[in-house]
């Protein structure tokens, strides 16, 4: 891996701000293969992401599955205003 340059990972963080969930798991698997030889940990050390997005990114590129968080069973609950007793 030849050194990127500031500016280089500079680019690489604002674009991987942007995107969120399955699209910046496979952006950064794509820039782990490309730039730092496949690895999660060379990467998580070059960019400041997580080495855990990093490495799932890599198997769902490796497998082609996609998976799906949980993000709607976190939190609290959303109430209906048509339910409440007033």
């Amino acid at each position: 891996m030849d050194t990127l340059s500031p500016a280089v990972i500079e680019s690489f963080n604002l674009a991987l701000q942007k995107l969120t969930g399955h699209k910046r798991r496979a952006y950064a698997a794509e820039l782990a293969i490309t730039y730092f030889d496949g690895l999660s940990r060379k990467t998580e050390r070059a960019l400041a992401v997580s080495r855990q997005m990093v490495t799932l990114g890599l198997r769902e590129r490796a497998t082609g599955i996609r998976c799906l968080g949980a993000h709607t069973f976190k939190g609290r609950k959303k109430r209906r205003l048509d339910a409440c007793p007033n």
